[in-house]
């Protein structure tokens, strides 16, 4: 370990103890406040004890202290200060909040396995027959890897394909929040089913960002519903067993995707595998610890959201995202390179730092606002929330508010909890 790499590490015990002190004041990690806090403990200081090989400069995590205090005074004013007025008894859950929930995330669920029906149905040299034979299907995943960073581009996604894409989104962020008010193991089996499309995308096309998206949207539905039904214990019991548990399951999943990602089954090339899967697990705090310095010696002009809103602008035409934003890869000590900047560098390019600081800071006002209304019963605000839990949880990658697909996936959550409000509302009036 590098003497700037401990340098780093010994930084980060202001980090932790912001952490702290956002949980003491605000009473639950669930604030924002917190949130963004904590979960830079873990993305920010794992690579660090786990990849100790790997540079990263006290730069970075003075980077992530200064931003964890600008998101949680945006939070502080959202939320009207760090404590909230809680329901003593929240509102129960209505019947027909329960049957929205489950027949949307079914209907994705389904649409979104037609996603992948449609995509296995429209492209050149894959049949459904080799979703059946292992050694066929790595090959396929691997020709559907190689197409993405082809020189002349990726393909032109399938018919019904592309249209279908957002349902695989959707489908978890349903689940999460159905999870929460399920009161059958039937609808928690569906809850956890609608996992399957983002899994298929992930086998078919070796993408793991689909997987990890799923899950981005999942948890944050989920704990945005648990907030609205009075919950506020994150570090439960079950909730370490079950990540300890998910997490050794991703681990071979993982594993398995980088094997396919080499047209291999061949176990002996796992060494090159974990090689791969350690540069994108933990690289990210190299790269935005590198990235961040060449910036500050030489600032350059601020590209006013060529990145941060380049996927609307690909879709109206003015322009096309990378595969990975960025061209340029950073070499790591494994002998691995890596493009993940994290979500910091599309904000400070795009803003400059002061930028990117009040972007950080409109976040955490947005999932201030949104703690504390769903804190008061409103349920209505979750979408409030569920923006500033995704921004979050995706940042260790890149801006979340990229992708087209997921951003449609949080409106369409917004617009189905405004539609079970007036519906409610309607019946209400009908009963009073």
């Amino acid at each position: 370990m590098s003497s700037a790499t401990t340098a780093a590490l010994i930084c980060s015990i202001a980090l932790v103890a912001w952490a702290a002190a956002m949980r003491a004041v605000a009473g639950t990690w669930l604030q924002p406040s917190a949130f963004f806090a904590l979960w830079w403990c873990f993305a920010g200081i794992l690579p660090i004890l786990l990849a100790p090989g790997e540079y990263v400069g006290p730069n970075a995590i003075v980077w992530l202290v200064v931003a964890s205090v600008t998101f949680s005074v945006g939070a502080a004013i959202g939320n009207w200060g760090f404590k909230t007025r809680r329901l003593s008894t929240p509102p129960p859950t209505t019947d027909r909040e329960l049957t929205v929930f489950a027949i949307v995330c079914l209907v994705a669920t389904i649409l979104g396995i037609g996603s992948n029906v449609a995509y296995v149905a429209g492209t050149p040299g894959v049949s459904f027959a080799d979703l059946l034979d292992i050694q066929k299907l790595v090959i396929a995943s691997n020709q559907a890897y190689l197409s993405r960073f082809a020189e002349t581009g990726p393909p032109p996604p399938p018919p019904f394909n592309r249209p279908l894409l957002p349902f695989v989104y959707l489908a978890p962020a349903m689940g999460g929040a159905l999870f929460v008010i399920a009161r059958s193991l039937r609808l928690k089996f569906l809850a956890i089913i609608s996992f399957f499309p983002a899994v298929a995308v992930t086998i078919l096309q070796t993408t793991k960002a689909a997987m990890l998206q799923a899950m981005v949207l999942w948890l944050s539905t989920y704990f945005a519903m648990r907030l609205r039904r009075g919950k506020l214990a994150v570090f439960t019991k079950a909730h370490l067993l079950v990540a300890l548990s998910l997490g050794a399951v991703l681990a071979v999943f993982f594993f398995a995707v980088g094997l396919a990602r080499l047209a291999t089954t061949d176990v002996a090339l796992l060494t090159t595998v974990s090689g791969n899967f350690a540069s994108s697990a933990f690289g990210h705090m190299t790269v935005f610890s590198q990235w961040l310095t060449e910036y500050m010696n030489d600032p350059f002009s601020p590209t006013l959201g060529a990145v941060t809103f380049s996927g609307p602008l690909e879709m109206l035409g003015y322009g096309q995202r990378l595969p990975g934003l960025f061209e340029n890869l950073v070499d790591l000590v494994t002998g691995q390179t890596s493009n993940v900047y994290t979500g910091f560098r599309p904000l400070i390019q795009d803003f400059t730092i002061p930028g990117a600081l009040a972007m950080l800071a409109l976040v955490g006002m947005i999932g201030g606002v949104g703690f504390r209304l769903v804190a008061a019963g409103r349920s209505s605000a979750i979408p409030l929330l569920i923006i500033a839990y995704v921004t979050i949880f995706w940042l260790p990658i890149t801006w979340f508010w990229i992708y087209n697909s997921l951003t449609a996936t949080v409106l369409a959550v917004g617009i189905i909890l405004w539609f079970v409000r007036v519906w409610r509302g309607k019946e209400r009036v009908a009963t009073s």
